[in-house]
């Protein structure tokens, strides 16, 4: 009988007590605390490639029995079949020896400081209750304990704002606690430690954040004598923040990071731990419909698969295999995730030079982009073009190519990695153009002037919306010109469909086909025929390409089975000639 699939279970001991797949990445525990001899390391990763279960594969192989020491037997049950297991000598040193803070702060995600900081107290008193037997330590003083307590034992406490500032000093304390009573140097492990951060500079309470976290961080990592190792996870590496500064016994291994395979490959899957976990499922033969669609990621020098995607997929279609194989398909598992609204919150700000290269990456291609390696979340409220394409990067809409490297102005080449994240890419943009309200305006005025035989109008308006259009096509590069600007009109028109009662493309008519035709909502009696045109040549006469345009309607007769008809009041008609990020409109009224 198969594993089954454990979705969203980020707990090691979990996924192995419910007999789940485990892609066995448990040699990467070695890696970081033998192999590497930083105190403190941080792993930036985008979210979904599991750096939750990292964590806890370490919590669960390193911590201590608090009730019996040196009773190891659950680590036993948990790893006998995995690979760590084998090196018994490592095994001995390190499984089950050390006292473990295991803390995440991705729940920290208020929408304002006070609901923020009462969701980071919750955490810091479930924390400590989790090591309540301090508050009994023979080894602590009266005052040890009072300061153990003083958290522990009330929570409405700890979660007033008012008394923040018992929360900056509660993890060096309880790093000392633990090492005072167990004689060990505790192991700290933080997860998406940069999350209240985010959710600081997203919700306008920065500030008052960074005066919590900057020293609840800092104070515990910072040349802590009580400290043994600390291993973090995050998106970005917070430096200008202040979190880190001064901190020199850091390793910081971040997405772009060309060091050792060991490191690169030890948080995501790689090409072949992919493959194993089809053929244990069946569905090797599709590995080429998952790598097109979540393959393409580089940590390093590795080339890496998104975990979840590739777990999703084998839960949702092993099952086909004996039902129906035709049902089987790669769907898209990161459209409804968190993080994309930074692809919108950015939209809205990026110039027409900037949209030609959002352009690039949807149609496939790269872009080189300058890379800031210490991108603070603070500095997104510039909304600098150059943050913009990092922070794609670091949360994994981008990836790069390590060959690209150029260090004299610190630019990448940059491209998005698959087809499932080119497909959010594109639903994201049409909700930007649909909810934004300069474009909506834009679109229907617009709208208004085809229907008012506006061509000045019209012309303006399409000028406007060139400068800040995402094309969301999806055609083959060797495709004629016109279809970018078809599907550009498309697009604009679906948007405002307020105004429209009906709208035919490629709609065949007279002696020909009629690029864009649509009816009026208000008044319907009023129909609107348009005819695409391009030209690459900035110094051709693009009136003359547009007059042309109107003529080719009249000379193929598509207007003329509507100026016959009696219902139909009015029949406009536009040419419109396209050059790069300008047109020309030209319109004539022939009924």
């Amino acid at each position: 009988m198969l594993k089954s699939i454990g979705i969203g279970a980020e707990l090691f001991h979990e996924l192995i007590e419910s007999n789940c797949y485990y892609v066995d990445k448990t040699p990467f525990i070695r890696t970081v605390f033998k192999e590497n001899k930083a105190d403190v390391m941080l792993f930036t990763r985008p979210g979904r490639f599991g750096k939750t279960l990292t964590l806890s594969t370490f919590y669960d192989f390193l911590s201590l029995n608090i009730e019996n020491p040196g009773d190891v037997s659950l680590q036993e049950k948990w790893f006998k079949n995995t690979k760590i297991f084998e090196d018994r000598e490592f095994c001995s040193e390190y499984m089950g020896k050390f006292p473990v803070i295991f803390i995440s702060l991705k729940a920290v995600s208020g929408s304002d400081f006070t609901g923020a900081y009462e969701q980071f107290g919750s955490i810091i008193f479930n924390l400590y209750n989790s090591f309540n037997y301090l508050s009994d330590s023979p080894k602590l003083s009266d005052t040890d304990k009072k300061i153990f307590n003083k958290i522990a034992t009330d929570e409405n406490f700890i979660c007033n704002v008012a008394n923040k500032y018992y929360i900056t000093d509660s993890l060096s304390s309880l790093l000392r606690l633990l090492h005072k009573h167990h004689g060990i140097k505790p192991v700290l492990l933080i997860d998406e430690y940069d999350v209240p951060i985010a959710m600081a500079v997203q919700n306008g309470y920065c500030l008052e954040m960074l005066d919590i976290i900057s020293p609840f961080l800092s104070n515990a990592l910072k040349t802590n004598m009580d400290l043994g190792r600390a291993v973090l996870t995050g998106c970005l590496r917070a430096t200008r923040e202040s979190i880190f500064t001064g901190l020199n016994n850091m390793l910081v291994c971040s997405i772009l990071d060309t060091g050792h395979d060991d490191i690169s490959s030890g948080i995501g899957f790689t090409k072949e731990e992919t493959q194993e976990v089809l053929t244990y499922y069946g569905l090797s033969d599709y590995y080429e419909e998952v790598r097109n669609n979540y393959d393409g990621y580089r940590f390093g020098i590795c080339h890496m698969y998104c975990p979840r995607d590739v777990m999703n997929f084998c839960k949702d279609n092993y099952k086909k295999l004996s039902d129906n194989r035709n049902l089987i398909q790669a769907d898209n598992y990161w459209i409804n995730t968190s993080g994309n609204a930074v692809i919108e919150e950015f939209m809205g700000f990026i110039e027409s030079e900037d949209v030609d290269l959002m352009q690039d990456l949807l149609d496939g291609k790269s872009i080189t982009a300058k890379v800031r390696t210490c991108l603070c979340y603070g500095d997104l409220q510039n909304h600098d073009i150059n943050d913009f394409w990092t922070l794609l990067l670091y949360t994994g809409y981008l990836t790069f190519d390590p060959l690209s490297y150029n260090p004299k102005n610190d630019e990448y080449s940059l491209y998005i990695p698959n087809e499932e994240i080119r497909e959010c890419f594109r639903l994201k943009i049409k909700d930007f153009y649909r909810n934004n309200s300069v474009m909506k305006a834009s679109t229907a005025e617009l709208v208004k002037g085809l229907f008012e035989g506006d061509a000045e109008k019209v012309q303006d308006n399409l000028n406007t919306l060139l400068g800040k259009y995402v094309s969301i096509r999806d055609f083959s590069v060797n495709a004629p010109k016109e279809n970018y600007y078809h599907g550009f009109m498309n697009g604009l028109l679906v948007n405002g469909t307020s105004l429209i009662a009906e709208q035919k493309s490629n709609f065949e008519s007279g002696n020909g086909y009629i690029d864009l035709i649509i009816k009026s909502l208000k008044n319907r009696g009023v129909i609107v025929i348009m005819e695409l045109k391009q030209t690459s040549d900035e110094n051709e006469d693009k009136v003359l390409i547009a007059q042309d345009a109107v003529e080719q309607i009249i000379q193929k007769k598509y207007a003329d089975p509507y100026i016959k008809r009696n219902d139909i009041k009015a029949v406009l008609t536009y040419g419109i000639c396209f050059c790069k990020k300008e047109c020309v409109v030209v319109g004539r009224k022939l009924k």
